[in-house]
């Protein structure tokens, strides 16, 4: 099994006047996308913005983070916010080449990062996903609900052409208000590694026994240790810009938006997905998961199959992170009701938690995106 870093991250939104996800127009009139969520016995229709464009603006913040650490393996696409997956690193707009393969495919951070699909007959070739997001939708809170708002703004746009009857063209946006929730997942112990080509084992000998030197080299290959540590530090540091200014139509309503709450979660594992924001008790439950799940791996007693987690909370209500604080310390330290944790669990959680590893509350959420990058990509030299 492939090391960490396997990071899962949720929260909760406060956004004003902003078009998360556009969904069309009729006429002159643009609408926002919305979906029909249940809450209690009702169903309601609201706006909403999809994984799919949540995916594509964190794309687009990592390019941008990546190119300011000095990153330099994206193609033209990548660089200009273009979803178009599968093509080579040196491609560009006026030449775009598919690769061959998906080692080819994933020197470039988008192929690499955000997954692709080549369809051809002879040798198709795909990667999933590493960045999964889940729909952005309001709180599920009745009160929430009630007050969500979708509405329509009417802008002037300018035709440039010498008509007077045509030289202000008037149209409608949607634009919606109220508290949102998400999660994420990001599986980043395979950048830059293949997920449906198989290594040879003399290429992972080789690249074990060069290890030593890639912390000296420049990078030059997308599996340098160089390149994977920027490749994790930028699509978490992305963000910081991703939870600020997310949404469509930015040149005339940039997003507003504030970070209410965030958490979470760094594993050398794989682990379950956390519960959405979108959930009021979203922490406390995916708190609860990672309990039972982190106590079942750790009570198995084997030392190899260690389940190491990181836990990351911020709320603008502090004392909800000091509560969960307390609530985690309880959650392992009570007895199963068939049998004892093992020692070994008992010792390293007691261990951990005296070091202030397991669990980190934080005063602002870019302090918390900043370390998570920073514990992350200690996984990196591990490899």
């Amino acid at each position: 099994m492939v090391q960490g870093p396997y990071i899962r991250i949720a929260g909760q939104l406060e956004v004003q006047v902003s078009a998360l996800t556009g969904a069309g127009n009729i006429g002159n009139y643009n609408t926002h996308a919305i979906a029909r969520i249940v809450h209690g016995d009702r169903v309601y229709e609201v706006p909403v913005m999809t994984g799919n464009a949540m995916k594509h603006w964190h794309a687009y913040y990592t390019a941008e983070v990546y190119q300011s650490l000095g990153g330099q393996k994206l193609n033209e696409f990548c660089k200009k916010g273009i979803g178009l997956r599968g093509y080579t690193v040196n491609s560009n707009l006026t030449n775009p080449q598919e690769a061959n393969s998906e080692s080819e495919a994933i020197e470039d951070l988008c192929n690499d990062l955000h997954g692709f699909l080549i369809p051809r007959e002879a040798r198709p070739a795909k990667r999933d996903s590493l960045v999964k997001f889940s729909f952005v939708i309001p709180l599920l809170d009745e009160k929430n609900l009630e007050i969500t708002s979708k509405f329509a703004v009417t802008h002037n746009r300018v035709d440039p052409r010498p008509t007077e009857k045509t030289q202000m063209m008037v149209f409608k946006q949607e634009y919606a208000t109220a508290l949102y929730g998400f999660n994420s997942s990001l599986d980043l112990a395979y950048v830059c590694k293949p997920i449906y080509e198989e290594v040879s084992a003399e290429s992972e000998s080789e690249k074990k026994s060069q290890e030593r030197t890639f912390q000296q080299e420049d990078s030059t290959k997308c599996d340098d240790y160089q390149e994977v540590n920027l490749r994790v530090r930028s699509a978490i540091l992305a963000f910081i810009k991703l939870l600020l200014a997310p949404g469509a139509k930015q040149a005339r309503a940039l997003p507003i938006l504030k970070v209410r709450e965030l958490f979470a979660v760094l594993a050398n594992k794989p682990i379950p997905n956390v519960i959405s924001g979108a959930y009021p008790d979203y922490m406390e439950s995916s708190l609860r998961v990672l309990a039972d799940y982190y106590k079942a791996l750790s009570a198995s007693g084997n030392k190899n199959n260690t389940l190491k987690l990181k836990i990351y909370c911020y709320s603008e209500n502090a004392e909800k992170c000091s509560n969960l604080y307390n609530e985690w310390q309880n959650i392992v330290k009570t007895p199963e009701k068939v049998g004892e944790p093992s020692k070994m669990y008992q010792q390293r959680s007691a261990e951990e938690e005296r070091e202030g590893k397991i669990f980190k509350v934080y005063t602002s959420f870019s302090n918390l995106i900043r370390e998570l990058a920073n514990d992350s990509v200690e996984y990196v030299s591990s490899r």
